[in-house]
């Protein structure tokens, strides 16, 4: 995939900054700077990172923005692909957070082979790259699905006849899946974590809804009898849980403003998806949460959570689907270990059983 560059110093061909002295940097595109056949300087922006940026690149690498003065060569590295790619209607029919998702991505290829050409990639070099990332087999599969993806977007804009990342076998990845969190778990998390920690443990199991879901929730979501939230996967959908009244009224404890949200960090600074589980993972790594250092507790964890307190309380799978916005099939997915669980205690309780009435 050839050699890694740094995101803070890898820039695509034609593309220089310049640092005011006020420390903010702009970027510009010139062709041939520095030589009797150099273009017109073009403004690309401040932030190499935003989509505007990306397409001005497009149009300035066109060979219209040259103004005459050399003539446009061959498309054909991956920062040009990817610049394409950034401008087209394809990526801006793209949900915001799907384009943030892709970007990061994007952002890995242009570090690792941004001046490669798009052509010479085999699937020898994309078993190579998935392989490097085997440490987060999600990531390293979700990689190889965005090449497949941009490199099909590039064989008729003529960037490569083939597309070799189809057929790339997926890293095998732990199965597992969420599990609910173990009672003393819980427990132990609400008597000792920080308020912040504290608060999402709460509203996850309450309302049984993604991370990337519960930092969106506010003050004025909650009404009388549950809460109102928008389910990010399913293009925001509008959904309602219903809460019984005990967790109503805990949320109204916590004074929350209405347009102010539940989950905020330490500094008062809302939470990313993303930042609220780095925040969980560092809490769960100090000393202080040694005590819960073996169980399996993550943040999805508390879904799984909240569809097995639900069927704890005898309700059916597909009123579960209809109070969490999930189908029945997920619901059966993430109860397969509080099934294995309440099967396994079911057994040894019939197990002491037999063994009490042989003593009496």
């Amino acid at each position: 995939m050839g050699r890694p560059k740094s995101v803070n110093t890898y820039l695509p061909n034609g593309v220089h900054r310049i640092v005011k002295p006020n420390g903010k940097t702009y970027y510009y595109f010139q062709i041939a700077r520095g030589t009797q056949a150099e273009g017109k300087r073009i403004p690309l922006g401040t932030d190499a990172l935003h989509p505007d940026f990306w397409r001005k690149l497009a149009a300035a690498q066109d060979g219209n923005a040259y103004g005459g003065s050399a003539p446009a060569k061959p498309k054909e590295s991956w920062a040009e692909l990817i610049a394409d790619y950034r401008a087209s209607p394809e990526w801006e029919r793209l949900r915001d957070r799907t384009q943030k998702d892709y970007a990061s991505y994007l952002n890995t290829l242009l570090e690792i082979c941004g001046d490669r050409r798009v052509r010479d990639l085999t699937k020898a070099g994309i078993y190579q790259l998935r392989d490097s990332m085997s440490k987060t087999p999600v990531a390293a599969n979700h990689m190889v699905s965005i090449l497949r993806t941009i490199i099909e977007w590039s064989i008729p804009r003529e960037y490569r006849d083939d597309n070799p990342a189809i057929g790339i076998k997926a890293l095998k990845k732990d199965d597992s899946g969420a599990q609910p969190w173990p009672d003393e778990g819980y427990s132990f998390v609400l008597e000792h974590a920080p308020e912040d920690l504290r608060r999402m443990a709460y509203l996850g199991r309450a309302c049984g809804q993604r991370r990337e879901d519960l930092v969106l929730m506010r003050g004025v979501d909650l009404v009388q009898d549950g809460i109102n939230l928008l389910i990010g996967k399913l293009r925001n959908r509008k959904h309602f849980v219903p809460l019984t009244r005990e967790q109503v009224r805990e949320l109204k404890s916590w004074r929350v403003g209405e347009l102010d949200f539940f989950l905020k960090s330490t500094t008062g600074k809302p939470f990313s998806g993303d930042h609220l589980n780095s925040r969980w993972n560092r809490w769960r790594e100090s000393d202080a949460a040694t005590p819960i250092r073996d169980l399996k507790m993550t943040i999805h964890g508390l879904r799984a959570t909240a569809i097995a307190d639900r069927r704890e309380a005898g309700t059916e799978d597909g009123a579960i689907a209809d109070e969490l916005g999930l189908s029945v099939a997920m619901v059966s997915r993430y109860l397969r270990f509080a099934d294995k669980a309440r099967s396994g205690r079911a057994s040894r309780d019939r197990r002491e059983k037999r063994l009490s009435d042989k003593l009496a």
